[in-house]
Formats: C-alpha cells, sequence, structure tokens
C-alpha cells in the first residue's frame, strides 16, 4: 500500500476513535483529499475545516506514538536554532525546543522520518527527545527566526554606517 494512503487512513481511523470525525467523513476523507489541490493531508484537514489543530495535534501524536508540540507562537531559544543550518532545519521539518543535561527535545513535522535523528546527531551529541508538530507551524517558526535575525542585523548595520549606534552616555543609571 502506498505510503500516503496508509497515513491518510491510519490517521482517519485515529480521528474517528477521538470522535473528532464522524463515520462519514472517515469513509470519505482518503477520496476527497485524493482530488483536493493540497498536497499533504494535515493542511488539507485544517483548511477544510475537518478538524481542529487540537485534535490533529492529538492524533498526530498517537500516530507516531509520541507526545505533540504545538509550535505556533513558541519563542524559540536562539541558541539551540544556531546549532543547526537553517536548510537542514527546513528540509527535515524539526526545531529544537529545549535541552536538559544530556536531553535535547526536537518539535518534528514526522518524528519517524528515516536518518532524522543521525542527521540531528551531525551538529549535537545529546540524546534526542521527539515530539510532533505541524509541518506549516514548525516551517513558519524557522522562517519567522532567521528573517527576523537577517532584519535585526541589517537595522544593526544601518546603524553603523549612519553613526546612530546605541551610546552609553545616553543610558541612565537607575543603581542607587
Amino acid at each position: 500500500m502506498d505510503e500516503k494512503v496508509d497515513f491518510v487512513e491510519k490517521l482517519s481511523d485515529i480521528l474517528l476513535r477521538m470522535k473528532a470525525i464522524t463515520p462519514e467523513a472517515a469513509k470519505s476523507l482518503s477520496d476527497d483529499f485524493k482530488v483536493s489541490p493540497k498536497a499533504r493531508f494535515d493542511y488539507f484537514l485544517l483548511e477544510e475545516g475537518i478538524v481542529e489543530k487540537e485534535d490533529l495535534l492529538r492524533a498526530l501524536s498517537e500516530y507516531y506514538g509520541v507526545p505533540y508540540f504545538d509550535a505556533d507562537g513558541y519563542f524559540f531559544n536562539r541558541d539551540l536554532l544556531i546549532l543547526f543550518p537553517q536548510d537542514l532545519l527546513e528540509r527535515l521539518v524539526f526545531l529544537p525546543i529545549e535541552f536538559d543535561g544530556n536531553i535535547m527535545t526536537v518539535v518534528a513535522s514526522e518524528p519517524d522520518l528515516e536518518n532524522l535523528r543521525q542527521e540531528i546527531g551531525e551538529y549535537v551529541s545529546y540524546v534526542v527527545e521527539f515530539r510532533v508538530g505541524l509541518r506549516r507551524d514548525i516551517i513558519n517558526s524557522i522562517r519567522e527566526y532567521y528573517e527576523k535575525s537577517a532584519r535585526e542585523l541589517e537595522e544593526e548595520e544601518s546603524e553603523e554606517e549612519s553613526g546612530n549606534t546605541p551610546n552609553d552616555d545616553d543610558s541612565v543609571d537607575f543603581i542607587s
């Protein structure tokens, strides 16, 4: 069976068991998705209003056997993000969330992706624990971080060129 079809059927079954969709909707999801212009089943489910985001995250958690993490609006730790090149984060669709001792927690859209753990291991030596998140939220977070970083760098360079660099003489000392 095609991997994509297998994923659609298994996720539909999970959503049905969770009562996030009706039996009628479960029967027609695969056919409806096939004729949809959406390339990804999760995008299809959300954008067609078939399931709520929370239900989809819970279903993905059950499917992959790992906890879920909502990456939308999460403020990621810059020190963790700079450990990985942007193209790797976008290609494998993952983000490091936190680390504690020797364990790094990572949110990925496909935690079971072949070689994901190995690719991460090329950059860090932490034990990796996975969470599942929505692809679009992870990609948006990656791009937002790198676009913001580029804008901040451009602003700093612009200030330096114009001679408007922050000056310690202009600051007020509030320490008594």
